[in-house]
């Protein structure tokens, strides 16, 4: 088995590796520390809804939807609807409509004056570059005020990662922005100029829910996951590497001519501690916070204040107990019975991870209802609830995060056919996953070949 890829976990970034490397006729084994491929992704049907406790969507470029011809599933694809270019904040217990438009930003009565004019004067303050990395925070409140990062930054960085914005790398989740301010000497300049950023990205999902996805890449595969077998260490062979993993408590090692991890840091960090312990430190450093996802079904009549849209996030100085909501039934109806809706709420994340240590699952349910119950007006309680919890959710882009990248690729250099992924490299939306795993295997057929 000495010239086989082994890939640690069957996550989508793992199932699409073994999918490529299949398709260049490179020998490959998947192992996979759990009882299931898809790693976050997962769906489930109650009471008629379908139910995504992982990402509910997928903002899909022209080579994502390619890609999803190419394993056979264009049928099985949802396309939101109108109403999914729809978004809202929350302020002051009210649903404000926003776009990523300045001026239209400035007709809204979401920001107060004073905001509104550091925003409307940011392209006449001169760039002044940061002596050191900078968090959003940082950068946000100097080119413009602490209220447009703490209301239009925050809710929108935690509906993505839920993380903080005074601990997040702005270099890392929004590289656009000191791109901006090196390339126009502003940032509301460079978005002018770059309205087409997100062109040709469809929010789309798939019938029955989101785990279609890694089910097909699964099917296709002709070597199927090994399940239940996590790697525990990896060593230096005299061709390649020795592998070691627990399989149902059994002690099993493999020799492999590459192998690739594409686990969370953690999981990565655990099995490369013996070879690299400085990496690994590195690795098991970044926070994945916990989090909890509370789908919510209603009677369309017992929403009077039903937003017709994508859905609504909520900032952090509203104070309260979650990060925003998803109207699924708006943008996709088949997730809904006829005549009812459906939403998914978020809670927890960084900033919110305390409220799994002041409050058992069921308050905390409890607590996020009656919030939402004064937010829409809602007039009977749900048909449907379901709570899914994530221990460990969405790994935290903080500053410093360039020392991990610049660290895995002196690994990748010091033990040639060894490759490290997951999304705190390649981004967390699955085109990014997609597309990394993609080019990955790419560089291994291409080490292969010259090998």
């Amino acid at each position: 088995m000495t010239n086989t890829t082994i890939i640690a976990g069957a996550g989508i970034a793992g199932l699409t590796v073994a999918y490529e490397l299949q398709k260049r006729n490179m020998p490959y084994l998947l192992l996979e520390a759990g009882p299931e491929v898809g790693g976050v992704v997962r769906s489930l049907h109650k009471n008629g809804f379908e139910l995504d406790a992982g990402p509910n969507s997928i903002g899909a470029t022209s080579a994502t939807l390619a890609f999803f011809r190419e394993i056979g599933l264009e049928q099985e694809l949802l396309e939101a609807t109108a109403a999914g270019k729809n978004r809202f904040l929350v302020r002051h217990g009210r649903l404000h409509p926003v776009s990523p438009n300045p001026v239209k930003i400035l007709s809204s009565p979401y920001l107060s004056g004073a905001a509104k004019w550091r925003l409307f004067t940011e392209r006449f303050r001169a760039p002044q570059p940061p002596a050191a990395e900078e968090s959003v925070t940082a950068f946000v409140s100097r080119r413009f005020n602490r209220e447009i990062c703490d209301y239009l930054f925050d809710p929108i960085l935690s509906g993505i990662y839920a993380g903080d914005p005074a601990r997040l790398s702005v270099n890392e989740v929004l590289p656009f922005l000191p791109k901006w301010e090196q390339d126009y000497g502003s940032v509301t300049k460079g978005l002018f100029r770059n309205k087409g950023l997100m062109a040709g990205r469809k929010i789309v999902a798939f019938k029955g829910g989101n785990q279609v996805l890694v089910q097909r890449l699964q099917a296709l595969l002709r070597e199927p996951p090994r399940y239940n077998c996590r790697i525990t260490g990896v060593e230096r062979a005299a061709a390649g590497y020795a592998v070691k993993y627990d399989a149902g408590g059994q002690t099993e090692t493999l020799s492999a001519a590459r192998v690739l991890f594409t686990t969370p840091a953690y999981a990565t960090a655990a099995a490369l501690q013996g070879l690299d312990p400085a990496l690994a430190q590195l690795l098991h450093a970044i926070h994945y916070p916990r989090m909890g996802v509370l789908h919510l079904g209603f009677d369309r009549e017992a929403v009077r204040r039903m937003p017709q849209g994508f859905g609504f996030l909520v900032p952090a100085a509203a104070q309260l107990h979650f990060l925003g909501a998803i109207c699924n039934s708006e943008i996709f109806p088949s997730r809904a019975p006829a005549g009812q809706v459906l939403f998914t709420v978020f809670t927890g994340g960084v900033q919110q991870e305390h409220f799994f240590d002041e409050m058992n699952d069921d308050a905390l349910q409890q607590k996020i209802l009656e919030e939402l119950t004064i937010l829409l007006q809602l007039q009977r309680p749900p048909v449907m609830q379901h709570f899914s919890r994530w221990e460990k959710a969405i790994p935290q882009l903080n500053t410093g995060h360039r020392l991990v990248r610049a660290a895995v690729q002196d690994f990748e250099q010091r033990f040639p056919g060894m490759y490290i992924s997951g999304n705190y490299l390649s981004g967390v939306a699955i085109p990014a996953i997609i597309q990394h795993a993609a080019a990955l295997a790419e560089k291994l057929w291409a080490w292969n070949s010259n090998g």
